[in-house]
């Protein structure tokens, strides 16, 4: 299900279960969206949704949000959603600045997927009467 992404991301926020789930559905909600046009294209499971309980964050799961855009791109349109960075272990976390370009880059694919979905002509009237 689709949730507004948040693009405001500043130093100093905290990055929680909330914004992971956010994220993580925002991309399967535009996968969903962008089957009804396109073909199917490779896209990375991302597992279930998060809770207060999972230990944190790593950077494979971190690193297949940024995959995720990339295989979306590459089969729907190539929008210009900045320079993909990749995440190692126990080296540093994601910013705010990445975060920003994840966040907006899930805004600009889905309204465009969207637009595509609503701006399809369609007839008013079936052809042959529907019968065969």
């Amino acid at each position: 299900m689709w949730t507004k992404p948040k693009t405001d991301w500043k130093a100093g926020d905290f990055f929680n279960v909330q914004d992971y789930n956010r994220i993580k559905g925002n991309l399967n909600a535009i996968r969903e969206a962008a089957l009804m046009l396109w073909q199917a294209f490779p896209f990375e499971e991302m597992g279930k949704d998060k809770s207060y309980e999972d230990y944190g964050f790593y950077a494979d799961e971190i690193n297949c949000f940024e995959a995720n855009i990339d295989h979306i791109c590459a089969a729907v349109f190539p929008f210009a959603v900045g320079e993909r960075q990749t995440f190692y272990e126990n080296q540093p976390f994601i910013g705010w600045g990445e975060l920003n370009r994840i966040e907006e880059a899930c805004r600009l694919i889905y309204s465009n997927v969207q637009s595509r979905i609503t701006g399809r002509k369609r007839l008013a009237f079936t052809l042959n009467g529907g019968e065969f």
